[in-house]
């Protein structure tokens, strides 16, 4: 038997225990943090620092503990919580306050941790499901649903509602995106392994790793999806 350890900022800490042959025969996460039966459990699943416990009989029998590999800094939870806002009925997000121009946001669906945002002199953005949300450097959040492109959409420019453009590129397997709007073509921004934003006063744009591209217009009562004008 071996047991494969993952750390996620996202989704907490598990431990899968594989057989022989690599088949999974029992998991331990965030929705089920002990397994008696199997002898395993987390501490902390959800913690800054998960340790991995393991017991080949039941009883008094010590367990035999492991840390979880270490998070960097910027996937790791380290603010104290300033609020919690509710995003729709099955969603909320919790916000966390570092220090002056560093906040942190960990995104709750139906009990279950599934993204966490870092926003460090940047703002950080999650995509999952129809919704978006963006977490500014001052705590301050934008969320929407429903203006998003199909995930590896098409290489090439897509027109705003506003009439501002985006050009998906894509190097290496990374994806990247060039905003163009009244201010001017911004830098290139990649999205590697996590969501980039890039905006001006009006316009809001994700890039997902996957290349899907969400957009919000400040202002605008109808929003819509990225519209692809070619290469």
């Amino acid at each position: 038997m071996k047991v494969k350890l993952v750390n996620s900022a996202h989704s907490g800490a598990s431990a899968k225990l594989l057989n022989d042959r690599g088949v999974v025969v029992a998991t331990v996460d965030q929705s089920k943090p002990t397994d008696l039966a199997d002898g395993l459990r987390i501490t902390g699943v959800l913690s800054a620092k998960p340790v991995f416990g393991q017991r080949s009989e039941g009883g008094p029998t010590p367990w035999r503990s492991t840390a979880f590999p270490a998070l960097s800094a910027d996937c790791t939870l380290s603010g104290k919580l300033v609020r919690t806002l509710r995003l729709d009925s099955r969603t909320t997000a919790q916000v966390f306050k570092v220090s002056a121009g560093h906040y942190q946001a960990r995104v709750f669906r139906d009990g279950r941790l599934v993204r966490f945002l870092d926003a460090h002199g940047r703002s950080g953005a999650a995509l999952y499901g129809s919704r978006t949300l963006v977490l500014n450097p001052d705590g301050t959040t934008v969320t929407w649903t429903g203006s998003e492109t199909a995930p590896a959409p098409r290489l090439g420019r897509y027109k705003l509602v506003n009439g501002a453009t985006v050009k998906l590129v894509e190097r290496d397997g990374v994806y990247g995106a060039r905003l163009t709007t009244g201010h001017g073509t911004f830098p290139v921004s990649w999205a590697k392994g996590r969501p980039v934003v890039l905006q001006d006063d009006v316009t809001l744009v994700v890039l997902g790793p996957d290349g899907t591209l969400s957009s919000h217009i400040y202002g605008r009562s109808v929003q819509k999806a990225p519209a692809y004008l070619g290469a």
